[in-house]
């Protein structure tokens, strides 16, 4: 069902959110994950109220919005084992792909956990004279303030190709796919809660492709980002139109499902939702947020593209 109502009733937090930076003014078109450089990117910052959607909650969709709030229990509580991981939560995620889309195939190809806090890593690049030169290894996994989507066009095909064979990858793409992250907080979540753009309300022209490199394979949680080397990401450069919205308080029964990539142009559907972690002055002051976000290729074989 879509959104109708204003939500002038709903509470809603007045922010600032991080957007797309010109080059020629200190921002960057690449960048390597897990290096110091890393928390020292610049970006254009913009006031923005962020709505909360709490009693709302399924009047927003994947196909219309790009996100979706479902309530969802994972037999996995401490996420502190990456194999356990593996072992439990993939299969958790890609039958709940399957339950909410009708994907007649799901591929979870890689999952990160954030626990570490983003003012202590901030801190620590601008001060520990060890980490002075840009490029020294620093992999604290904090979460992402600042506006992007995790595939661009020619990202998510390259996300395709780098996690199956050329055949399997070719006549997978030969029908509709899509790539989808489900985010779930690991404890209750104040702090850096998760703001999603309505997919509707973000122009296509203000997306900006950035190039992602990943360190080396085995050196930490960014290296297994994916199967590749890197990726193509999209930032987004600001328009006063956009509508934000965000889940309070969200707990670990619950989970955002955001679409990253929609082979499928029809004109209607949601085919991707800018995201941003942000500061919500009510909880700035609360614990670090602890979340997992699973990321997954998704296939619908009945459907073309």
């Amino acid at each position: 069902m879509a959104a109708t109502m204003t939500m002038t009733e709903a509470k809603a937090v007045n922010t600032s959110l991080n957007y797309y930076l010109e080059p020629s003014e200190g921002g960057h078109t690449s960048y390597h994950i897990g290096v110091s450089d890393y928390y020292r990117r610049k970006f254009d910052p913009h006031s923005a109220k962020v709505q909360d959607i709490r009693g709302q909650e399924d009047q927003f969709d994947l196909e219309t919005h790009g996100f979706q709030h479902c309530k969802h229990t994972s037999a996995e509580k401490d996420f502190d084992d990456d194999e356990q991981v593996k072992r439990v939560v993939y299969a958790e995620v890609e039958q709940l792909i399957k339950d909410v889309t009708g994907a007649t195939k799901v591929h979870v190809f890689s999952h990160i956990i954030r626990k570490d806090s983003r003012e202590a890593a901030e801190k620590a690049v601008d001060t520990d004279p060890l980490l002075k030169d840009g490029n020294t290894p620093y992999q604290k996994v904090v979460p992402a303030r600042f506006i992007h989507i995790d595939f661009s066009e020619d990202g998510a095909a390259q996300i395709c190709k780098d996690n199956f064979n050329a055949e399997q990858g070719e006549r997978l793409r030969k029908t509709r796919w899509s790539i989808i992250n489900v985010w779930r907080p690991v404890k209750p979540i104040g702090k850096d809660p998760l703001a999603l753009c309505d997919a509707r309300s973000a122009r296509d022209e203000d997306l900006m492709p950035v190039k992602a490199e990943l360190p080396p394979k085995g050196s930490g949680q960014y290296a297994s980002v994916s199967a590749g080397e890197g990726f193509e990401l999209y930032y987004k450069k600001y328009h006063p139109d956009e509508k934000w919205y965000y889940a309070d308080k969200m707990e670990p029964h619950e989970v955002l499902m955001i679409k990253c990539f929609d082979s499928l142009r029809d004109g209607k559907t949601a085919r991707r939702c800018p995201h941003s972690a942000f500061t919500n002055p009510a909880t700035e002051s609360d614990a670090t947020r602890e979340s997992i976000e699973v990321r997954s290729l998704v296939f619908f074989e009945d459907q073309p593209v």
